[in-house]
């Protein structure tokens, strides 16, 4: 029999639905009104997505969505404050300040359009962040040498073009928000949101540099961590 749903997996396949509750809480709250079509398509879209990836983790690694839904011990302190940081910045500041730019109208919104290429960005980013998982057993939420799996290289599927590919999906995710919501002054949030991820990108390479036996050589195969032909 294959493994079941436990309570931290259970955690982990709804949690982008918490998510997007929670961003579109903020975001109605600060606007005080709850007519925004765009936002209400991108929650949508984002929560079936969120569903469907989940259901198929389910299916096909059921034991990667159980491990996925709770903060493992050996965890690094810094990648801690590091995801703690990026999601108070992903489902707080960004709606509450795209809000607060829509209520009194700081800027001219961004036109309907941009709404699609919102879609466009969450579908890639989904696709991708799947496929990463699909092909890599040790791919949980935070920085850690998975010993007690006998963690080693994953160099199959995406890892093949990049060496995080996880991250890149997080990327165009993080992008789409501000266009979803249509507010210009939401990319400052959108900024931090990027550096963080690429100090992220860059702590967990080093560490995996550091403890993980063969990823050195690895890396001279791939050469690329987050972004093909650019870093």
């Amino acid at each position: 029999m294959g493994e079941k749903l436990t309570i931290t997996g259970l955690r982990s396949l709804l949690a982008p639905i918490r998510w997007i509750i929670i961003t579109g809480l903020v975001y109605f709250l600060t606007l005080g009104a709850i007519d925004c079509l765009r936002v209400w398509i991108y929650m949508g879209i984002y929560a079936a997505g969120g569903l469907i990836i989940g259901i198929i983790l389910l299916k096909k690694a059921p034991k990667l969505l159980n491990d996925r839904g709770k903060m493992q011990e050996g965890t690094k302190r810094l990648d801690k404050y590091i995801i703690l940081t990026y999601f108070v910045f992903a489902i707080v500041i960004t709606p509450l300040v795209a809000g607060i730019d829509k209520r009194l109208n700081l800027t001219e919104q961004l036109p309907f359009f941009y709404l699609y290429i919102a879609i466009i960005l969450y579908l890639f980013s989904a696709l991708f962040s799947l496929w990463s998982m699909l092909n890599n057993p040790f791919f949980e939420g935070t920085v850690r040498v998975q010993k007690e799996k006998n963690h080693s290289v994953v160099n199959t599927g995406p890892y093949k073009i990049v060496r995080h590919p996880g991250y890149l999906g997080m990327l165009l995710s993080s992008i789409a928000l501000p266009l979803a919501f249509g507010s210009l002054l939401s990319l400052i949030p959108l900024f931090v949101m990027i550096v963080l991820i690429f100090i992220r990108t860059y702590y967990e390479d080093t560490t995996l540099q550091k403890e993980l036996p063969g990823y050195s050589k690895y890396c001279k195969e791939v050469k690329y961590r987050l972004i093909p032909f650019i870093w």
